[in-house]
């Protein structure tokens, strides 16, 4: 360390040790003192001589003290420290301003930090990984030939191909975010989890908190390394942070052994979302053996995420040009597969005109991402209006309280102060008066994070969401209560610090309000408060009316008295033929549950933002080039239509009679029919589902029903095509039922029966209908309650602002008002009555 650098840590110490160094000073000078009068004493003089004499040689002992003080401190942090004892005094002698003023900054402060929280989370970081900046996602861009599952997904072919011949990544790795169903402490437990190449964790560079995790030796063969690996979350709450290296989890009926447990802080590639279980994906094909995933190499079925990772000194303009050949090799070479044998040339042009897009990975995918970005920087720009409010609030109660101040600091000015030092003082104080509001706002923000939290749809485990103040949490309430005390201090301080000396000194400023400029100022803010907070009522009005028009929309079906919970057979081995003959006896049985008027099963969940998307070909209908006649796809049972209350325009619906050994029969939406067949009946033509030219036409249209919201209630009815589920059901399904009387009455002795024909069978995700309805809508229900709230506290904010004004005004003008009574007007009249 340099010489100056410690005379200045020198300095700073002796600023902060005060009184030792005072104490110091004192004794050190007396010592002085002491030499020189031992001196004169022999040469002759007597003690009291001596003393007066080694002071006068000495010279005057204040000024010396002055001139080892300033040589001995830092005076800046002297001087801060002088303002901040001064400011402490004052604030003790007004605390009703102090408080008002904290609380008031702590609403503002703690809000925005709490929306930062979440923005944090979701939005702005970089996953706890390796060089999160080197790690990319490759997406297929373009028409695809064959199925997508998911967002952004390649094929695991094409992804092995890639891994294997590319030369811009140091590694590659893909992941696929999926349920299983485990046995855990003898109970079925829903685990929300990820199957994974054998280098995903050495990619990201993860290592493990116990035990070890997969590396390129898991991930070989199919269904060669039953193992999995804990999420270091989920070991410490679903398993006490105990001994689980080498212990056997049953996974989907699978019999798989704990080899580890991942380092604490990473939760898998969904920010928010709290990943439980990590297994190579080498066995998806005994853990997912009647599902399409058991399709894994095949080319035609897109389902996994790619991430690589760059090489050093390679940008991701030199990955997505190096990649470009290699892409398009690959599609030349899968378009002379045999899955291309029926494809039109047209769709073959269209396949080879695809690109492979590279993109930053270090945020991980990005589901509540997509979901939460556009409402929470929208909160943020409303908690911005609420800062900005108690901003101008403060700068009201200081400019005001300025002007009871100005007689002190005309007196300061006049006996040598400069303007500069009393600009410090008290910009001290708004500093000071900011950091305590964000102390306090960061306690505030807590619980409003928690808050928060609770109108995301499922349970807290399902999130990685931290209410604790982070670095980045801290920093920014930091960062943004220094910047609010510059934002309302500044001008009173300027304002203050240049009173006219002289008729402030003959006492004029008492019986005024302060300059014109002043009050200008100040009407300025309490205008600005009061537009700001009008803005935000508008606002909060429109979501809210947005809102209940939502709530207004005939979703098609009935959502009253209605439940649903969801199963999958196939977590627990059973094969589509056992599962038919299971699903159908779970029809028959529920409908004669007590309270259960009628029960239906389901693919896909109404209301859930879950789409089963495909391909049709509809007899008569010539596709032309760029066509892509699709429609929606759900498979549901025969009582479904009733349960849900969903009306038959034509033809009929269901019946157990449809059996797989039946003909195929389905029943469509009236905006399918309308589409295809015009004013043409519907019912008895015939249609196939695929993408394929060659697509067989072998389903009959034997029904046609009302049009239903499927997705959402933000999107028009779309077309949708019912399947016949006793023809073949999904192994994972939404059962529903229509009750009458309590609802959970009815669930409980719905699960109850599920585990008396199979006591293994999962039974999740069990709620009513119109709580589907309200998940489906948690976007527009946080936008409008939280607008709602903190409209109210800018409104709040503002009438406190303004109160406090104009009792300032009125204070100020007591002796005018004194005056004008004494020469005659009544006080009503005075007061303006």
């Amino acid at each position: 360390m340099s010489k100056g650098l410690k005379a200045v840590f020198a300095r700073i110490r002796g600023s902060l040790r005060r009184r030792t160094f005072e104490a110091d000073l004192d004794e050190e000078l007396e010592a002085h003192l002491a030499l020189l009068a031992e001196r004169f004493v022999r040469r002759g003089l007597t003690p009291d001589e001596a003393r007066s004499a080694a002071r006068k040689q000495f010279g005057g002992v204040s000024q010396t003290k002055n001139a080892l003080r300033d040589r001995s401190r830092f005076r800046p942090l002297e001087t801060v420290l002088q303002d901040s004892a001064y400011v402490l005094r004052q604030f003790r002698r007004s605390p009703l301003f102090a408080i008002t003023s904290i609380l008031t900054l702590a609403l503002g402060i703690g809000a925005n930090t709490a929306i930062f929280t979440l923005v944090d989370q979701l939005i702005l970081r970089l996953l706890p990984i390796t060089d999160p900046q080197q790690v990319v996602a490759l997406v297929g861009q373009g028409q695809f030939y064959g199925d997508n599952m998911g967002a952004n997904p390649l094929s695991y072919t094409m992804y092995q191909t890639i891994r294997d011949r590319n030369r811009v990544f140091s590694q590659m790795m893909c992941r696929r975010p999926i349920s299983f169903t485990a046995a855990v402490h003898s109970e079925s437990e829903v685990l929300s989890g990820e199957l994974i190449s054998g280098n995903y964790f050495p990619l990201l560079g993860i290592k493990a908190a116990a035990g070890r995790v997969f590396d390129s030796n898991d991930d070989l063969r199919p269904n060669a390394n039953p193992v999995a690996v804990l999420s270091y979350a989920y070991w410490k709450s679903g398993f006490a942070g105990g001994q689980v290296v080498g212990r056997t989890l049953l996974v989907n009926n699978y019999p798989l052994t704990i080899i580890g447990v991942s380092q604490p802080g990473f939760n898998g590639l969904e920010p928010g979302l709290s990943t439980q279980l990590f297994v190579p994906i080498m066995m998806t094909p005994a853990l997912f053996p009647n599902s399409d995933f058991s399709r894994m190499f095949d080319a035609r079925l897109r389902w996994v995420n790619v991430y690589g990772r760059l090489k050093p000194g390679l940008t991701l303009a030199h990955a997505k040009a190096g990649l470009q050949p290699l892409f398009h090799e690959i599609l030349q070479t899968e378009i002379r597969q045999t899955g291309f044998a029926h494809a039109t040339p047209y769709d073959k042009r269209q396949f080879l005109k695809m690109w492979l897009n590279v993109l930053p990975g270090g945020q991980g995918n990005t589901r509540l991402r997509q979901q939460y970005e556009k409402p929470l920087w929208l909160l943020a720009g409303v908690t911005g209006f609420v800062l900005l409010i108690a901003c101008a609030n403060l700068a009201s109660l200081l400019a005001a309280r300025a002007v009871v101040r100005q007689k002190e600091i005309a007196v300061r000015l006049a006996i040598g102060s400069s303007r500069a030092r009393i600009i410090q003082q008290l910009m001290t104080e708004s500093l000071l008066l900011a950091l305590a509001g964000g102390l306090a706002g960061i306690g505030l923000a807590i619980v409003m994070v928690k808050s928060l939290l609770t109108f995301l749809p499922g349970n807290s485990t399902d999130y990685a969401i931290s209410s604790s103040p982070d670095l980045p949490t801290l920093s920014f309430a930091l960062g943004l209560s220094l910047l609010t005390g510059f934002a309302f201090g500044m001008i009173p301080a300027l304002q203050a610090a240049c009173p006219d000396i002289a008729d402030t000194l003959k006492a004029k400023a008492a019986s005024v309000t302060g300059g014109a400029s002043q009050i200008n100022f100040r009407k300025l803010l309490v205008a600005a408060q009061i537009t700001l907070s009008l803005l935000l009522l508008i606002g909060a009005s429109l979501f809210i009316r947005s809102l209940a028009n939502l709530h207004s929309v005939n979703p098609g079906f009935q959502t009253r008295n209605l439940v649903q919970f969801d199963m999958d057979l196939g977590s627990i081995g059973y094969g589509r033929p056992r599962a038919n003959a299971f699903y159908n006896q779970l029809e028959t049985r529920l409908q004669r549950l007590p309270g259960v008027e009628s029960a239906g099963i389901a693919t896909e969940r109404v209301l859930a933002d879950i789409d089963w998307e495909s391909a049709v070909r509809v007899e008569g209908r010539e596709d032309k080039p760029g066509d892509a006649p699709h429609a929606y796809i759900n498979r549901v049972s025969p009582g479904f239509f009733k349960t849900l209350g969903i009306h038959l325009l034509s033809g009929r619906v269901f019946r157990q009679s449809d059996t797989p050994d039946s003909p195929k029969v389905v029943v469509v939406s009236e905006s399918f029919a309308k589409y295809y067949f015009g004013q043409q009946p519907a019912i008895g033509h015939r249609i196939g589902r695929g993408f394929d030219p060659s697509t067989p036409m072998d389903m009959e249209i034997v029904g046609v029903v009302n049009d239903i919201d499927y997705q959402d209630l933000r999107e028009k009815a779309s077309r949708q095509l019912y399947l016949c589920a006793p023809q073949g059901y999904n192994l994972d399904v939404t059962v529903y039922l229509h009750v009458k009387g309590n609802p959970r009455s009815a669930l409980a002795a719905a699960r109850r029966l599920v585990h008396e024909m199979e006591p293994k069978a999962p039974v999740t995700r069990l709620k009513t209908v119109e709580h589907q309805l309200e998940e489906s809508l948690v976007t527009e229900r946080m936008i409008a309650s939280l607008s709602t709230v903190f409209t109210m506290l800018a409104v709040a904010l503002a009438i406190l602002g303004l109160y406090g004004v104009m009792a300032y005004m009125v204070t100020q003008r007591a002796r005018e008002i004194g005056i004008r009574v004494a020469l005659g007007p009544r006080p009503r009249a005075s007061c303006g009555l």
